[in-house]
Formats: C-alpha cells, structure tokens, sequence
C-alpha cells in the first residue's frame, strides 16, 4: 500500500528519530520502516505492530479482502511488504523486519543506543549485512548528522548534515559525498501537530528533484499520497480509506492505486502495559 523506498533515501528520512526525551504520547511509526515516507503517529505505547498485505476485490462499492500478496507481487508493482517492527518504552524503533508471504525474514534494520539515544541502525539482507548508519545527536536528543558506510568493506559511502527550521515545521537534510563535495539537499514538511506533509528534494545546483505531498482525514488518518517528478508531474498517486482500532490506530486499510488495482492491509498491535 505504499510505494518502496529504496536503502539509499533512507538517510533522509530517519533524522528526526532521536527526540527529546518525554513521557510517550504516541509510538512514531516511521524511522527504518516502510513508512518512513509518510510517517505516522500511532497513540500510546507501542510494542510491536505487525502488517499483511492482501489483494482488493470489488464488490458493487466496496472492496472484499482477497488472497495475500506474495513477496513477488509486491516487488514487480514496487510496493513495499509485510513487516513487523518493534518499538521500546521511550517510543523508539528497535527493529523492523520485511517478511514474505510464508513469513520468512527478507532484510531487517536493527537499532542500538547509547545513553538512551539512538546510535546506530544496522541493515541486512538475507543474514548478510550491507550498510551501517552511525548516528550523532545533540543535547536533546534530535540527529544531526548520519554517517552512512557500506557494511562488508566498513567504508563511508556518504554523510548527511540535519539543520531544523526555528518553527519545527521543516527539516534540511544536506548530503555529502565521502569526500565532503556537496551533494543532494531534500526537505521534510511538518503542519503544527507534528503530521508529515510530504518531502521536497533538489540538486546541489537547487534544481528540484522529486517531491511527495500527503492528505488527511479529519481523523488524522492519511487521506492520499502524491509523489512527483522533476517537472512536477503526478508520478504515483493513492488514496486510502482507514478503520481505527479501539486505541485509535489503524486496523484495516484500504488503498487504491491510481494505475487500477486496491490493496487490502491489515495490522496487529501489541503494547506496553
């Protein structure tokens, strides 16, 4: 139900990870996990979550729930699959797995702290490990800069500097190649309740790159996702249509994709007590 994010765009957009440490209101679904484009705010303290993807068969006006998608499918329409991520009691992402159909561990991002701030994520695919994030924060908690390193030869592959807007409601993210020259910078958008709006990215020249745009529901639920192009045209396009649990988190969702075809998902949580 949402468009894969390939390991490479990930640098921009774990970076506000590391926060400032608080009593949990709500378990951040985003950092190292397929919605790390389209971050969500799940309500109380969550220990797990869990999502399936299955195919959207119409019915009239409304859609059944069909087979499950394999891993297969889900890669030739390049959407992104099954995962379970965990979280700990500050709210933190620990792990997140990315499974077939049978279950099976494709890739996993593993999370380690150090004096409760999140200092390293570890990527790797099928039991081999391929890249590395060090992460460094400031006095409260916010990443400001990521080191990213190719695993196998534990080299540096590139840098990210994090600069925040006074107002919060925008983050920079400044690339580097591994011998300092400059390279990509992309922005992340906030509205004043903390919701992702979307991203902007641009060139070392400022030439804009690419771009994405979210909608919400009235019961902060994403309404749809737009992704553009160079020139600013519409590239892919959702719209989703949510059930909540009873702790107001999503259950059951619905997306239609704009090529045609719906996909059915479903999650199951666990919590702190």
């Amino acid at each position: 139900m949402k468009k894969l994010i390939l390991l490479v765009a990930l640098i921009f957009l774990v970076a506000a990870a590391c926060k400032e440490k608080k009593p949990v209101e709500f378990t951040r679904l985003g950092y190292y996990t397929p919605y790390q484009s389209y971050m969500e705010n799940l309500k109380g303290k969550v220990k797990s979550v869990s999502e399936t993807n299955y195919w959207a068969i119409p019915e009239g006006e409304t859609y059944n729930k069909g087979a499950a998608i394999t891993a297969a499918e889900l890669d030739s329409l390049t959407y992104t699959g099954n995962f379970v991520a965990t979280f700990d009691e500050s709210g933190d992402i620990v792990s997140c797995k990315w499974l077939d159909e049978n279950d099976k561990i494709l890739s996993k991002w593993e999370i380690s702290k150090e004096n409760n701030l999140m200092s390293r994520a570890d990527y790797m695919e099928n039991d081999t490990a391929r890249a590395y994030h060090d992460l460094r924060c400031d006095a409260e908690g916010n990443i400001i800069e990521i080191e990213v390193y190719n695993a196998p030869t534990d080299t540096m592959t590139s840098r990210v500097v994090i600069d925040r807007s006074l107002k919060g409601d925008t983050v920079f993210f400044r690339q580097f190649r591994y011998n300092g020259e400059p390279g990509n910078t992309t922005m992340n958008l906030y509205d004043i309740n903390g919701n992702y709006l979307g991203y902007k990215s641009y060139d070392r020249e400022g030439n804009y790159r690419s771009g994405s745009e979210l909608t919400y529901h009235e019961d902060g639920t994403i309404s749809g996702i737009k992704f553009f192009d160079k020139d600013g045209n519409i590239v892919a396009e959702n719209k989703f249509s949510t059930r909540l649990d009873e702790m107001g988190n999503p259950q059951t969702t619905l997306c239609k994709d704009k090529k045609g075809f719906a996909i059915f998902t479903e999650r199951v949580y666990t919590y702190f007590e």
